[in-house]
């Protein structure tokens, strides 16, 4: 078992600043994705205005 120990506070806030970073790109991403997949009902919807 080995065990990783960070002493420097700017090492870790870094770290974890990218990591927080990845989290939120990759939730945006799927929540994107799923609100595409959602809209994609299988037909379209034309709106003519008349004047």
């Amino acid at each position: 078992m080995f065990a990783l120990s960070i002493n420097n506070s700017k090492v870790q806030s870094a770290v974890c600043m990218v990591l927080s970073a990845l989290i939120v790109s990759v939730s945006l991403s799927l929540g994107a994705f799923a609100a595409e997949r959602a809209a994609d009902v299988g037909y379209s919807v034309t709106i003519t205005q008349l004047s």
